[in-house]
């Protein structure tokens, strides 16, 4: 097999696996010392001398030595023809000698070496030396010797900076976020072979040196025409020059490397390696800022790139290939679309980018389109490579193969590894794919190039790799090509054999034999894949591989291995898999990637992330032998796959994959334990995403009580914090419950993101099933009050008032791309919005008063472009059907629908009308329409209807008080309601009509809510939270109560009883903290704005009394309930204001009341009634006392003072002095612990900062206010909470 290596460095200089860096710079040393000693002899000797010790050399290449003489010997041979070159020579030789006795006084410090190298550039090779252009072959040679030296050093230097990082700062290198394997020297990427590309590439080099040219050059051509060889030699070139910076050389066979969201994480972290004050930068930016890498492609570029460069005045080149292998639609518009932001900030650093043309922004980048590769015939000099065989191949054979290459790279390539065989004669190999017939059905035709012929080619390999001898071994070949093929991310051979069962000395010879159409090591540990797409298409399409026996057939072997990755984790997967301690993240763990490759192999990492990605269709998982080994895997090895994931970075893919068998599975009970699974991701994806040591110390103990996950893994949690009370019996329908003011609010019609808004200027993106933050996007000013989605959800569209605005961002980059002024609209806070089918065009409805509008906009300038006025009421909803925009208006018996061109000047058109019923045609509020089933949602005397205009019949009539907001699934068969009043509601259709699927109790406010496109989940928002609901699971509860104003929890001063109320609530219950049950629960018949219990008595206060009741023997029976008329005390108290009083606390002895009300605060006596003291406050609502656990100083709920209770000795007056900071400091107030707890970032922290529990979403609040310590105990009163929870810390 012959192809072109990357330039490789001296034998002794470190491999890219070892850095020990021992000797690299003696090598480079001493290599070069040996380029000047010869030169000397060479001069003398003559070129004859020199030929021959050049020929005396071993066959199969030249080392670095050999490489140098024979360069010599061609300058020399032209300095015998031409006297005028010998100055050239004498120059070039005493320039060598000068850097020889310079360079080398200050090994170690590499920043003198970087300088040294770029002074290489400028005084060995100067750019415009008049030798380059009279002796182009001399100059050649000359440019690859001093090439090898340079790529030695750079590589010695590169290692010397790497070992010089401190570990602080390499430990945020290793644990940031980036892609891995994407340098140009990882993998087997092969550059231009010699000879072939000079011109593009002498044009690009060019281009890196000269400042005057553009900062970005985009190579662009269509599949195969060999750009990234250009961009392998062109980085290879840079990096020897000292120039590179950075490279990302994507691949859609992995993840993380055709994810565009990597690349400038990634290529940041390179930077930050390679160039110190960068790195000072970039570290100082993530310890601040950790989860920037998640952010959009404008605010990565901003923040990770433009922004340290730009501070550190860096002078780099970096390089992006292969932008087409990316997953996202027109992923170099996008990238080219940040580079334009911000190229002209940061003027030393040019960018590289190579990717197929996309017509948006081919006109002004770079090189025209690489539609013809002329260099093929030049690499099909094959006779150049075997030995003789003089007068083959033959001129008629070469022009043959170069009309079949028809300018493909790929063809070439395939053609020279098959022919090039060291097993076979060339001759023979040659004739097979040139007798075969052409065959134009291939993958890559265009009306550019129709008579390419890859399928013969294919087809040749094929045969000749497997032929007729042994046709038993037909159904291994298939399975082996079908991994090959089908795996969502390359499998070594080693890694093929572990999934199919097959040894790896059997696969390995297999593959070997079709190597000239895959990219194949001798490792069997490193991935194989095909070289060119155009393969896998081949093979799988039955029109073009007609051989049955090499075909692959996607729908039975992608189960083959779906079963292979089950078995294997069925097999293999245990706890703590990478033996990780207790208590730390992911990203403490400073070796993590060391104890993956440990513990981890490739097929295991491939199972786990991947499975799920062979279930190609609904009956699959369906079959026994898949449902078997799918719930022995779920019901044994659930969390320890989890464990996998996380530590991989992979935990998303725990969610696809349990949302994809949910929808798939039908029986009992898998179906069950799926949904169990599927909930227990969704509703602690934080924890599990973050730490796989508190998949066990929190994940595990905060699931409900009756989890099937809990009672099939609760052996193996390891909790190091008791949850007393407020754990729940199952799973609430509720999967994510945030604190969020949240104004807007749009669903992606992939169901995958939701764009939310708090009014304000900002916009986030965040994953529609854990509401975890994605992206931010700023607009121009100006509070956002609607979000809409484009249909391929590329695009954002908000309105925003003061000013009126209509904001559009592309959502690839984060990017706004434009602003349109709008007209006020009429008080709303949504409209609605429509795309174009090309998304060039949006049309939007306005309505003012009682007039309505529709106008349609460019999405990319603004440009208005044509208003239409509507007549009739309009249903508040417009939709694109067949490039045209479509509404729908009501009048009295008819709901008409209307349609025009986006581009039209017409007016609108009716396009049909359809009944309404008769007898409420003309009182009736229409609130949702479905276009494609014509249902109209509308709402009249407080009952809600659904209307088939279409059928001429109700689907839904129900009652509906003071209700708020209604909406369709995207196919109508789910429609939901919420109202004021009752919660939720979400009916599912029948043949006949909507049936109740499920009521949802309404725990927070409720201003709006969505549904997702699918049905399966419900986001409600309003007042300071957020809550996105599940659906479709039948075993969830359904919440208890509806919304309230949070919890109030005290505890006795001996820490052995707690108290527990809603706020305003009437019911009181008593809690033993050692046991966690209820002692007590009162009916207080009143509001309780206080309580506390204490040795055997509870305490409550309702404003005007204070209520005393005993509490019962133990030995009575537990919770025993009681009422006001059981209370053994009551004392009345009365103030002034008492009619606003807001909130109380009573102390811990139970001797005084602590009272607030809207301006001034009170203290009374408990036994007496008595007004004790009070001051005025300037404090405004709600605001609630809080008495320290000694009683001798009271806090206000959110204020950093209080008061100290001063009573004087003799006169026996209370006063109250405020704490500040000129008197008495303050204890600590209750909502922070006394002995040092902390909670950050959603962790409790144990005293010594250990990590004790991860606090689920819908545990946390932003105001600390709603936490009340007590020695080791913690209370979580948070509104959104069915209960309150109390936890013990163990530390």
């Amino acid at each position: 097999m012959v192809t072109k290596q990357p330039p490789e460095a001296p034998p002794e200089l470190i491999s890219e696996d070892d850095h020990t860096g021992k000797n690299a710079h003696d090598t480079v040393q001493s290599g070069w010392s040996r380029v000047v000693e010869r030169t000397r002899k060479g001069m003398t000797l003559g070129a004859a001398a020199i030929h021959v010790n050049v020929s005396k050399g071993p066959a199969g290449g030249f080392d670095l030595l050999k490489a140098v003489l024979g360069a010599i010997s061609a300058v020399y041979t032209n300095y015998k023809e031409t006297a005028a070159v010998r100055n050239k020579i004498e120059d070039l030789l005493s320039r060598i000698v000068a850097l020889e006795e310079h360079f080398y006084s200050r090994p170690d410090d590499v920043e003198e070496q970087r300088r040294r190298s770029e002074l290489i550039r400028h005084v060995v090779i100067p750019p415009s030396d008049s030798t380059t252009k009279r002796f182009p072959g001399s100059s050649k040679n000359i440019r690859e010797t001093i090439f090898d030296y340079q790529m030695a050093q750079q590589v010695a230097m590169y290692e010397q900076a790497r070992k010089l990082i401190n570990p602080a700062e390499a430990s945020v290198l290793n644990n940031f976020r980036c892609a891995q394997g994407v340098e140009y020297r990882h993998g087997n990427r092969t550059g231009c072979l010699k000879g072939t590309r000079t011109a593009v590439l002498d044009q690009i080099e060019v281009w890196t040196r000269g400042f005057d040219k553009p900062p970005v050059y985009w190579l662009n051509g269509l599949a195969g025409t060999g750009k990234s060889t250009i961009a392998q030699r062109i980085a290879e070139r840079i990096f020897a020059d000292g120039q590179l910076g950075a490279s990302f050389f994507c691949s859609r066979d992995f993840e993380d490397r055709r994810n565009l969201h990597f690349i400038f994480p990634t290529l940041a972290v390179q930077l930050a390696r390679r160039y110190t004050d960068f790195r000072s930068i970039f570290v100082r930016l993530v310890q601040s800022d950790p989860t920037i890498a998640y952010e959009s492609l404008y605010s990565q570029m901003k923040k990770l790139i433009v922004e340290p460069l730009e501070r550190s005045a860096i002078s780099t080149v970096i390089v992006i290939d292969a932008l087409d292998e990316c997953k996202d639609e027109e992923p170099a518009s996008a990238i080219l679309s940040v580079l334009g932001q911000f190229v002209s900030k940061i003027p030393k650093v040019r960018f590289f980018l190579t990717g197929r043309p996309e017509p948006r922004i081919r006109k002004g980048f770079g090189l025209p389109l690489l539609a013809e590769a002329t260099d093929v015939r030049n690499f099909l000099g094959i006779a150049d490579r075997q030995g003789g065989l003089d007068g083959w191949p033959t001129k008629e054979q070469l022009d043959l193969l170069r009309e079949r290459a028809a300018g493909l790279f790929v063809y070439a390539v395939a053609t020279v590894k098959f022919v090039d065989h060291k097993n076979n004669n060339p001759k023979k190999q040659l004739d097979r794919p040139l007798l075969l017939p052409k065959n134009t059905a291939y993958e890559g035709m265009t009306r550019f190039k129709p008579n390419t012929t890859l399928d013969s080619l294919y087809t040749s390999v094929l045969q000749e790799a497997f032929g007729d001898d042994y046709p038993e071994d037909d159904p291994k070949v298939r399975s082996v090509l079908g991994a090959v093929i089908l795996a969502a991310n390359p499998l070594s051979p080693s890694a093929i054999g572990t999934l199919l069962g097959f040894d790896t000395e059997d696969v390995f010879p297999l593959l070997s034999s079709i190597h000239s159409v895959l990219t194949l090591q001798e490792d069997t540990d490193q991935p194989v894949r095909p070289f060119h797409k155009s393969f896998p298409d081949f093979i799988v399409d039955p029109t073009r591989c007609i051989n049955k026996r090499f075909r692959v057939s996607p729908t039975s072997h992608h189960p083959e291995l779906l079963v292979g990755c089950l078995d294997l984790m069925n097999r293999t997967l245990e706890k703590n898999m990478c033996k990780l301690p207790d208590a730390v993240t992911n990203s403490e763990v400073p070796d993590l990637r060391e104890r993956i490759d440990r513990y981890i192999d490739s097929a295991l990492q491939y199972a786990c992330k991947s499975w799920h990605k062979h279930l190609v269709d609904e009956h699959t998982v369906q079959t026994p032998e898949i449902t078997s080994a799918l719930h022995r895997f779920l019901e044994n090895k659930f969390v320890f796959w989890l464990e996998v994931l996380s530590v991989l970075g992979a935990a998303r893919e725990a969610i696809d994959a349990l949302d994809l068998i949910t929808k798939c599975l039908e029986a009992p009970p898998t179906i069950e334990l799926a949904n169990d699974c599927f909930r227990f991701v969704t509703g602690l994806f934080e924890v599990i995403e973050e730490s796989v040591p508190h998949i066990y110390h929190s994940a595990l103990p905060l699931s409900p009580q009756m989890s099937t996950v809990r009672k099939l893994y609760g052996r193996h949690a390891n909790p190091m914090t008791r949850i007393v009370h407020g754990l729940p019996i199952s799973w609430d329908p509720a999967i994510v419950t945030m604190e969020y003011h949240c104004i807007a609010a749009g669903w992606s019609p992939c169901g995958r993101f939701i764009a939310i808004s708090n009014g304000r200027s900002t916009a986030e993106i965040r994953d529609a099933a854990t509401l975890k933050r994605l992206t931010i996007l700023e607009s121009l000013g100006g509070q956002i009050r609607t979000l809409v989605f484009s249909p391929d959800a590329r695009l954002l569209m908000s309105y925003t008032c003061s000013p009126e605005k209509l904001i559009i961002w592309d959502l690839q980059t984060g990017v706004l791309i434009s602003a349109v002024s709008a007209e006020q609209w009429d008080r709303r806070t949504d409209f609605p919005i429509t795309y174009s089918a090309r998304e060039t065009m949006f049309g939007a409805l306005i309505s003012r008063h009682d007039t309505s509008i529709i106008r349609i906009y460019n999405v990319h300038s603004g440009t208005h472009i044509y208003s239409h006025p509507v007549e009739g009421e309009v249903v508040d909803d417009i939709w694109t059907h067949v490039g045209c925009l479509r509404f729908a208006t009501i009048k009295p018996g008819f709901i008409t629908v209307w349609e025009v061109g986006f581009a039209s000047t017409n007016a609108p058109r009716e396009f049909e009308s359809l009944p309404l019923p008769a007898n409420l045609s003309h009182d009736l509020c229409p609130q949702s329409f479905h276009p494609t089933l014509s249902r109209l949602a509308f709402s009249h005397s407080e009952r809600i209807f659904v209307w088939d205009a279409r059928h001429s019949k109700f689907l839904l009539d129900e009652h509906a008080e003071r209700l708020y907001t209604t909406s369709f699934s995207s196919d109508g068969r789910f429609f939901v309601y919420g109202t004021m009043v009752s919660g939720i509601y979400l009916w599912k259709e029948s043949p006949t009509h909507y049936i109740l699927h499920r009521k949802l109790n309404r725990e927070i406010e409720m201003d709006n809510l969505l549904m997702s496109p699918n049905g399966r989940s419900i986001l409600v928002f309003g007042g300071m939270a957020i809550q996105l609901s599940h659906t479709m699971d039948p075993s969830t509860s359904l919440p208890g109560k509806q919304g309230h104003r949070g919890f109030n929890v005290e505890f006795s001063s001996d820490e052995t009883l707690a108290t527990v109320t809603r706020v305003r609530g009437n019911t009181i219950t008593v809690l033993d903290l050692k046991s966690g049950d209820p002692l007590l629960t009162i009916d207080t018949g009143m509001h309780v704005y206080g309580q506390r219990a204490t040795g055997n008595t509870v305490v409550s206060f309702d404003g005007v009394k204070v209520v005393t009741w005993n509490l019962p023997a133990r030995d009575r029976g537990l919770n025993p309930k009681v009422n006001a008329k059981d209370s053994i005390r009551t004392t009345m108290t009365r103030c002034p204001g008492m009619d606003f009083l807001e909130s109380a606390s009573l102390s811990p002895d139970l001797h005084r009341v602590a009272i607030t009300v809207m301006d001034s605060f009170h203290l009374h006596d408990v036994s007496t009634g008595q007004c004790l003291a009070s001051v005025p406050t300037h404090w405004g609502r709600f605001r609630r006392p809080w008495f320290t656990s000694d009683g001798r100083q009271v806090f206000i709920e959110g204020e950093v003072n209080g008061f100290t209770i001063v009573e004087d000795s003799r006169s026996g007056v209370i006063k109250l002095e405020h704490l500040g900071p000129t008197n008495q400091p303050p204890s600590t107030p209750p909502w922070l612990s006394s002995r040092g707890y902390q909670i950050t970032d959603g962790w409790i922290l144990g005293i010594s900062g250990k990590r004790l529990l991860r606090l689920p979403p819908h545990w946390q609040s932003l105001d600390t206010t709603y936490r009340r310590w007590s020695g080791r105990f913690l209370a979580l009163l948070y509104h959104q909470l069915p209960e309150a929870v109390i936890l013990e810390l163990e530390e």
